[in-house]
């Protein structure tokens, strides 16, 4: 009986001579239909047609080229790392993580330390002479310290980086006024990292908790995939990430998560957990909406291995905790679709809570 062809791909005229040399380096024989060789540049709807009894290998290898296709483009964003610090143990704790990121991935790094300098209110007019001296030596004072500070810090982490044989990362550093979200955030535009990195409920700024302003305010503000270190994390290589965490609220925007989730860890050997939370496991939907999910999951991406489990419970913190404890989970990946969805999965202390007692660094990003 004859192999008939079927169309494996729709590309321009170049993708498809691209695509036409990629299988046929992997042994598969492919042709071209709508091709036009007299203006290749500018041709559209190129067909490329294989055998039907190949399709189930050409699958895989195109499976393979789009997942190395993902890699090469997070590698690319992740050029440029930004850390912020205030110089406590979280920060170090950070900067060091960071370190081992940058040489994965070829990156540099740029610390960044944001001083908040004092304001004078309601100053009398009379007075703003003689005040103003005041508020200049004394904001000198602080900017000295905050730079002394801030380079021995950056001696500190290169120091770590040449001990660890991460001597060759570039690590920079810079000082900026304000306030601490606001600095970062200016910095953030300036810089265009691919990720920010920062240590949780540090000495500087106590509002750095995962929930409160500076974190969330930063991946808001900043729509930049941010990794946050929580202050009982302990240390580890980034190879050590092997299982990542998806909470799932089967948001309508789930399937844009989940896609740029496993691009952001897919330089990484990964085992992907999707949970769902409810103290009704059994209303009708919930398993049908987690098949679903499983379904797309699998059909987005091959050879990572998927978990996708409804977890009974009120949708507290003890619930995901256990599950943490229970399956060794590395990482937690949370999304924010649209402002204050962190709000909606979690009521704020309880994401708090739920982290800080996880000991597991925490991934914010935006679908």
């Amino acid at each position: 009986m004859e192999d008939k062809l079927i169309v494996i791909a729709t590309e321009s005229n170049s993708k498809a001579l691209v695509l036409k040399s990629y299988l046929e380096a992997n042994g598969i024989e492919c042709f071209l239909q709508n091709a036009n060789v007299l203006q290749g540049a500018i041709a559209e709807g190129v067909k490329v047609q294989i055998r039907e009894s190949d399709a189930e290998k050409a699958l895989q290898l195109l499976s393979a080229l789009r997942h190395a296709e993902d890699v090469k483009k997070v590698v690319q964003q992740l050029r440029k790392i930004l850390v912020p610090v205030d110089f406590s143990e979280p920060s170090q704790n950070a900067a060091r993580y960071a370190v081992m990121l940058a040489s994965k991935y070829n990156a540099q790094i740029k610390l960044l330390h944001v001083f908040n300098s004092p304001v004078v209110d309601m100053i009398p007019f009379t007075d703003v002479a003689s005040i103003q001296i005041d508020f200049d030596m004394n904001y000198h004072a602080l900017y000295s310290s905050a730079k002394e500070r801030l380079i021995k810090f950056y001696e500190s982490l290169k120091a770590f980086a040449d001990q660890m044989g991460y001597g060759d990362v570039q690590i920079g550093y810079t000082l900026r006024e304000g306030y601490a979200a606001y600095g970062i955030i200016e910095a953030s535009k300036r810089y265009r990292p691919g990720i920010i990195i920062m240590g949780t409920k540090g000495e500087g700024y106590r509002s750095t908790e995962l929930v409160g302003s500076v974190a969330t305010e930063v991946s808001d503000e900043t729509h930049i995939p941010l990794l946050v270190i929580p202050e009982k994390a302990v240390l580890k290589g980034i190879d050590e990430v092997k299982k990542v965490l998806y909470i799932t609220n089967f948001d309508e925007n789930d399937n844009l998560s989940i896609r740029k989730l496993l691009r952001i860890v897919s330089p990484f050997q990964v085992e992907l957990h999707c949970i769902h939370i409810t103290d009704k496991p059994d209303t009708p939907g919930v398993k049908a909406l987690m098949n679903t999910t499983k379904d797309y999951i699998n059909s987005v991406t091959t050879g990572i291995p998927i978990t996708c489990e409804v977890i009974v419970g009120k949708g507290n913190e003890k619930s995901v905790i256990d599950y943490i404890s229970k399956n060794h989970i590395n990482l937690v990946a949370l999304t924010s679709v649209k402002r204050n969805l962190l709000y909606k999965i979690f009521n704020p202390s309880l994401a708090k809570r739920m982290i800080y007692q996880a000991d597991v660094p925490v991934l914010l990003f935006h679908a």
